[in-house]
């Protein structure tokens, strides 16, 4: 059985220290089993800026370090949407996991920034899927606007990932539109799909949470409202072998 924990937060605005307070306030109230996929959101401890003066995660990175320590803790794995360093001064937007003995388990970069507040500009795409193992489950992360390009997750899928993760900061306004395509990830991947969404409010836009999982056939298994919480949920990962090889969509598809 496969253990997952949203930490849907209320990121506090390019303020690390007041983000990762609050997180830790939010698991301290939750009853977590150790071996838990514990998920945080996009840019979970700056909120989605492209101010890269005050989002710089310092070397060695800040927000990687606090994840490592919450993995150590608390003996589960962390998945986090975070600002990363890149390279010849650049930085990314990223996800990245960590075990419960520090190790780093999979780095996943953003392929669609979102072009509309420029995050192009700021933070340079990447070019592959990624995936990690967990607790024997194949897991590929996302984040945010990827969620909008349906052919990013087919080939992790046919790679035999059984458990697709996107962390996001997806805006109220569009709210309908995150929950409906991450249950059309799920349906026609035949995969798990969590979505792990802020909440709160920016500059910006406001925030509705509505993080949620859904099963390979798009059956929701929980939905948060738009309060700061943790949703722990649990399935069986076998069901998106067993519902693949029942239903062979997946090995059908075209490659066109």
């Amino acid at each position: 059985m496969m253990h997952v924990a949203a930490v849907q937060l209320d990121c506090q605005w390019e303020n690390r220290a007041a983000s990762h307070a609050r997180v830790r306030r939010l698991l301290d109230s939750a009853s977590i089993p150790e071996g838990t996929l514990v998920v945080l959101p996009e840019m979970f401890d700056v909120g989605f800026s492209t101010n890269t003066a005050a989002t710089n995660p310092g070397e060695p990175s800040d927000s990687e370090r606090f994840c490592q320590t919450i993995a150590v803790e608390r003996n589960v794995c962390v998945l986090a949407g975070v600002v990363a360093r890149a390279g010849n001064g650049n930085l990314a937007n990223e996800a990245v996991a960590f075990a419960p003995d520090g190790k780093e388990l999979v780095r996943y970069r953003k392929m669609q920034p979102f072009t509309v507040p420029r995050e192009h500009i700021h933070y340079p795409a990447g070019d592959r899927f990624k995936t990690f193992v967990w607790h024997g489950v194949k897991i590929s992360p996302f984040i945010c606007y990827d969620l909008r390009f349906p052919e990013l997750f087919r080939k992790p899928a046919i790679d035999g990932a059984e458990l697709l993760v996107v962390v996001a900061s997806w805006p109220e306004k569009r709210s309908e539109h995150w929950v409906r395509l991450l249950q059309a990830r799920a349906i026609e991947n035949q995969a798990f799909v969590l979505g792990v969404n802020r909440c709160g409010a920016d500059p910006g836009f406001r925030y509705d949470g509505r993080s949620c999982l859904f099963d390979p056939h798009g059956i929701q298994l929980f939905q948060a409202d738009a309060a700061e919480q943790v949703l722990i949920g649990h399935f069986n990962p076998i069901d998106a072998g067993a519902w693949r090889a029942a239903f062979p969509a997946l090995r059908d598809a075209r490659h066109l």
